[in-house]
Parts: C-alpha cells; sequence; structure tokens
C-alpha cells in the first residue's frame, strides 16, 4: 500500500503544482492549442522536480495529502467491501479535486480519454470506421464510412450490434460500446451481429486501421446565382487544408458567394481558428486572449491564408456554436466581412491548457478567456448574429432548414445588388 499511496501522493502533489503556478508558453510563440484547449506537456526535469518535493516532503501544502494519504491507509487496512485498484482511487481522488472548482471545462482525462482527444485534435481515429446509433436500448451501425474496414467486412447500415468479441453488450452506453470496438491499427475485433435478412446472428471479424475524419461538407448551394455552402463540422489539424481544398472547388465552379455552415461546430484547435479566420478576413486580429492578471494577447490574421478572393459571405451560427467556432464568427463580425445568421452561439469565451503527465493522463485546465477582436466577452454576451433565425418545431421536424434558406436569399439578393451599382458604374463611367 505504500507504494501506491507514494504514486497517490506524487501525482497529486505533480497536479498542485501546476494548478498553483504552471503557466502555458506565449501563445503567440506558436505552441500547438486544442481548443480551445492550449496544449503543454509537462517536461521530465519538471516532473523530477515535483517528485523530489514529494519525496522530501519541502512543501506547505504537505499536511492534506498527508491527510489524504492517511484515509487511504485507513481505507485499504479496514474497508469491508471490495476495493478499486489504487490507479483507479488516485483518478477518483484528482477528479474530486477539480470538481470542487465549480468548472466544468477543468478536467482529468485518463491514458485512454487522452488518446481519444489527440486523435480527435488530428483528425482521424484506429478503429473500423462506422457511425453507430442506439435504439431501443440496442446498438446499431447507422452507416459505414467510406473505404473503411467496416464497409469492406461487409457491414450495413441497420446492423445490430449484440457482442464485441463475445461479450454481451446490451444495456451498454453507446460510448461504452465504442470504446470496446476502437483499438489501435493492425488488430483485430470481432463482432456479433444480427441483421434483418438474416435468420440467425454472425459474426464478422474486422482488422481495425486508421479512419481519417471528412470535417467539411462542401457544394453549391445554388447553381443559378453560384452560392457555395461549405460546413465546418470541427476545429482539427486537418481543416484548415480540407476548407482550401473545398474553396478551391467551388472557385473552379465559378461561386460568386459563399455560406459558411459553423452550426453544431463545437470548437476544436486555436491555431486551426486563425488559420481559418485568416481566410476571410484581410488584415487586423481574429482574437484576443486575456490571461490570469488581465494582461491581454492579441493573435492576429496570417496572411499567408490570403489564397482566395474576397466574396459576400454569410456565416451560419446556433446555440451549438462553440469554442473555436466563435472565434471565427466573432472576427468576421467585428471585422464586417460576413453576415452572421441564426441564433445566439453557446457562449464558451475561455480557454483550456493540457498539460500531459508522465504515465499518458492529461489534466485539463482553464486557463484564460477570449475576446473577439472589438473587446466582446463571448462567456458573457455570447455571439449574437446579425440577423435572427428561429426554427420552429414543425421546421425541425420537417427538416425545414429556414436558416439555410434565408442565407441562399440574402445573398441573392446582395448579389443583385452588387451587379446593380457595377452596372451604375460602368453607365456614369
Amino acid at each position: 500500500m505504500k507504494s501506491s499511496s507514494r504514486l497517490i501522493l506524487i501525482c497529486i502533489l505533480a497536479l498542485s503544482s501546476f494548478l498553483t503556478g504552471f503557466t502555458y508558453r506565449d501563445l503567440g510563440a506558436g505552441s500547438g492549442f486544442h481548443g480551445l484547449l492550449a496544449r503543454i506537456d509537462l517536461v521530465p526535469s519538471r516532473l523530477s522536480s515535483v517528485m523530489t518535493t514529494a519525496v522530501t516532503g519541502k512543501n506547505a501544502d504537505l499536511p492534506p495529502v498527508e491527510t489524504y494519504w492517511s484515509v487511504a491507509s485507513y481505507l485499504d487496512a479496514h474497508y469491508y467491501g471490495e476495493k478499486p485498484q489504487p490507479k483507479q482511487l488516485t483518478y477518483a481522488a484528482i477528479r474530486g479535486m477539480l470538481a470542487s472548482l465549480g468548472d466544468r471545462y477543468t478536467r482529468f482525462l485518463d491514458p485512454v480519454e487522452h488518446t481519444e482527444l489527440q486523435d480527435e485534435n488530428r483528425g482521424d481515429f484506429q478503429g473500423i470506421g462506422a457511425v453507430l446509433g442506439a435504439k431501443e436500448g440496442r446498438t446499431l451501425i447507422e452507416k459505414p464510412l467510406k473505404n473503411s474496414p467496416a464497409l469492406r467486412a461487409g457491414l450495413e447500415a441497420g446492423d445490430i450490434i449484440l457482442k464485441v468479441n463475445d461479450e454481451l453488450i446490451q444495456g451498454l452506453d453507446i460510448e461504452d460500446v465504442v470504446k470496446r470496438i476502437r483499438g489501435p491499427r493492425g488488430t483485430k475485433v470481432k463482432l456479433t451481429i444480427a441483421r434483418d435478412s438474416k435468420p440467425e446472428p454472425f459474426d464478422v471479424e474486422i482488422e481495425r486501421a486508421v479512419i481519417p475524419i471528412e470535417i467539411v461538407e462542401s457544394r453549391m448551394e445554388d447553381s443559378v446565382d453560384k452560392i457555395g455552402y461549405i460546413a465546418l463540422h470541427q476545429f482539427n489539424e486537418k481543416c484548415d487544408q480540407q476548407l482550401y481544398e473545398a474553396m478551391n472547388q467551388l472557385d473552379s465552379e465559378g461561386a460568386r458567394a459563399l455560406i459558411l455552415d459553423l452550426r453544431q461546430n463545437p470548437g476544436g484547435l486555436l491555431d486551426s481558428a486563425i488559420s481559418i479566420g485568416s481566410r476571410f478576413i484581410d488584415n487586423g486580429n481574429i482574437v484576443i486572449v486575456q490571461q490570469k492578471g488581465g494582461r491581454r494577447n492579441a493573435l492576429a490574421v496570417d496572411r499567408s491564408k490570403h489564397n482566395h478572393a474576397m466574396r459576400p459571405l454569410v456565416v451560419l451560427v446556433d446555440h451549438m456554436t462553440a469554442s473555436s467556432s466563435e472565434i471565427v464568427a466573432g472576427a468576421i463580425q467585428d471585422h464586417k466581412t460576413g453576415t452572421l445568421i441564426g441564433q445566439d452561439s453557446f457562449g464558451k469565451g475561455l480557454i483550456q491548457t493540457i498539460i500531459t503527465l508522465q504515465d499518458g493522463e492529461a489534466v485539463v485546465i482553464t486557463t484564460a478567456r477570449y475576446l473577439t477582436p472589438a473587446g466582446h466577452d463571448v462567456a458573457k454576451q455570447k455571439i449574437h448574429p446579425d440577423i435572427v433565425v428561429e426554427p420552429s418545431d414543425d421546421d425541425i421536424k420537417n427538416d425545414n432548414d429556414v436558416q439555410l434558406k434565408r442565407a441562399v436569399s440574402y445573398l441573392k439578393d446582395t448579389l443583385t445588388k452588387q451587379a446593380n451599382s457595377e452596372l451604375k458604374g460602368n453607365e456614369k463611367g
């Protein structure tokens, strides 16, 4: 118990050290960010220092840790029931400490959760490549992704997953099922499938692979007036390149105006938000980061992203437009390079720093807040659209996208006014 308790002590002291005094590098220095989650790796020398403090006891906050150690020892010696493993007790203690802050964004990630977050940031994951859904307490395949192991193995939309590696999954949350199916590329997973067209369940063995995530969806929304449409679903390491390619495609089709759909976009990497915002703003700042103590750091437009002509732009936002999405929408609104249509945004104006720990865990800590270029505090006031369009219950039920229709109508009018203005200018000339 002593060795496990010492591990607990070291982990808690390490986290306490960061909570009380470790700050992230200068935001303008080019370090990576997550999601409004700035990423920082714990360097070994720093961890060594924390370990030394833990072993020697040279820390003013040691008595509370000793109290924890005493409780853990009594628990080990006297608890009647079955006890969790020491590592799980450590994780629970850390989560309890962070929960006491009352900040839902500050949280602890175990190695599996941290890996999933890293996969999300990279824009891919390792698994079979299928979208799962839940229906009447059962997990089903909503659709296998194109060029995926799931598709090659013959899985079909509507297939019910009964077992994963011969273990029944009925009653499990879909997140737990996903964790069982995901795994390192090259490894295999066996699914027991029920299909309406088959009389009996059957097994499918699938070799996992790296599955790229399609972050950008694009099309010519109006082929007559040449109004392009791009939906951006998340901000990760690949989204800017995918957006660039989508804009190139729309350019080749003669797009004269653009709709950027940020609805339901929960955000992601801050540096990706800077890149995306820079594609629609000539110059100036994209966001202002206000650090602890009030010091502000403005992050400016990246001029290397000016690869496409500026054109009439509408940005669609809703109640789930959050984090990096709000940064881009707010910057476009402040610089008046586009018109926002939809509903008030989510209002996540806080930045979290991700600190990677020695054994693959991570702690995510709120370390700053952000403001729009004009100083608008998103956490307090959200992003308010220029044109409010609230879908009714019937609109949602009938899949009637009134916000998108309003965007098309607005751009049609804009293009007409632009053409009339050019015509008058030519007549005068």
